[in-house]
């Protein structure tokens, strides 16, 4: 068990490095290489979960660089983020909601993402108790709600539920699961679903709220703000 100990350090290690505000330290790991060598190391040791867990959080820290996020996918990583979000071990949940709200930002792995899975996946972190899958869930649903190929489907899923449940939270996805609300009522097949699901109170709740930031309230409302002229 020694070198799991050894293997999980290093990857911490690495991790505090990757954290640093300067963005050269992200780009020195895919200059040496670093990339496919966390991988291969994550997917050995898949059965030890503080592995798994500090690769997968690590390789999410490093795919905020662009360019890395790139490589990444180009390195056929998405079938292991969405298996790490089956897993029992909530840490390495969260680290994979967290890389998936990263990957769900950039419409041109939206494809990718529900080629492997990645859509049911989003659904189920959305429905979990746990806050930090929440917000994560609830970030990326509000995007990958803009997709209108996705909208009727994840509607299928079961995204509804989750959604109207953290709107009645004052939980930080509150507003994310708005935004992917708003979105899913963007298409029409799918307002019996909404509807039955209570989404429709919670939108016209949201409307009549005081804390909720006047665009999303008039959203909500069923209006369109137009900007003012000055």
């Amino acid at each position: 068990m020694a070198h799991f100990f050894k293997r999980q350090c290093a990857l911490l290690a690495l991790n505090g490095i990757a954290l640093g505000e300067l963005p050269e330290t992200k780009e020195c790991i895919l200059k040496e290489d670093g990339l496919s060598s966390i991988l291969d190391l994550v997917k050995s040791d898949k059965n030890v979960s503080e592995t798994t867990h500090a690769g997968l959080y690590l390789l999410a820290t490093l795919a905020e660089n662009t360019q890395i996020r790139d490589a990444l996918v180009a390195m056929d990583c998405l079938p292991m983020i969405v298996d790490g979000s089956t897993t029992q071990s909530i840490e390495i949940k969260r680290a994979a909601a967290y890389f998936l709200s990263l990957l769900s930002e950039c419409p041109e792995y939206h494809n990718g993402l529900q080629h492997v899975g990645g859509l049911e996946s989003i659904v189920a972190l959305a429905s979990l108790v746990d806050e930090e899958c929440q917000d994560y869930g609830a970030f990326t649903l509000a995007f990958l709600a803009n997709n209108k190929s996705f909208q009727v489907p994840l509607v299928k899923m079961g995204a509804v539920r989750p959604l109207v449940s953290m709107m009645e939270t004052s939980s930080q996805a509150r507003h994310f699961a708005a935004l992917a609300l708003l979105k899913l009522a963007d298409n029409f097949e799918n307002h019996v679903q909404i509807a039955s699901e209570g989404g429709i109170n919670a939108l016209l709740k949201l409307g009549r709220s005081k804390v909720s930031c006047d665009n999303m309230r008039y959203s909500a409302c069923g209006y369109e703000i137009v900007p003012q002229v000055p």
